[in-house]
């Protein structure tokens, strides 16, 4: 939120956007089936903008929002030998119920960094059934 480039906040159409400055509002329609609003838009608009290349670090939903709308291109996951036990999900509700409906991704990059290991992926093609 700082001037070295301009913050857009994406809301619907017509939710109540008085509390927010006028030039930083960007108004999309709901997405047409679930919560939250419609990513192709969202993209679209960003397009018009000359955004080209958009980081999604929001959490699981919105992860999983665009797994499950096909909007993803490429993922970058870290690995750290650090074991937490039981914590969030990577995704949520992202249309994947079985490990046949998974999204497979081949791995175009592994780099270590420190004790870490960054593994960057994209999209596979898709299995067929058998």
């Amino acid at each position: 939120l700082d001037a070295t480039a301009p913050t857009l906040i994406a809301v619907a159409e017509d939710a109540d956007a008085g509390h927010l400055p006028a030039e930083a509002v960007l108004r999309l329609p709901r997405a047409a089936a679930g919560p939250g609003l419609d990513l192709g838009a969202l993209l679209a608009a960003l397009h018009g903008r000359g955004v080209r290349s958009v980081l999604l670090e929001g959490g699981p939903v919105l992860a999983g929002a665009f797994v499950a709308a096909g909007l993803v291109d490429k993922v970058v996951g870290y690995l750290a030998p650090v074991l937490l036990g039981a914590g969030p999900a990577a995704l949520a509700d992202a249309g994947i119920h079985t490990l046949a409906e998974a999204l497979r991704l081949d791995v175009t990059e592994t780099v270590r960094i420190g004790p870490d290991l960054r593994v960057t992926a994209v999209p596979g093609p898709a299995r067929k059934e058998n």
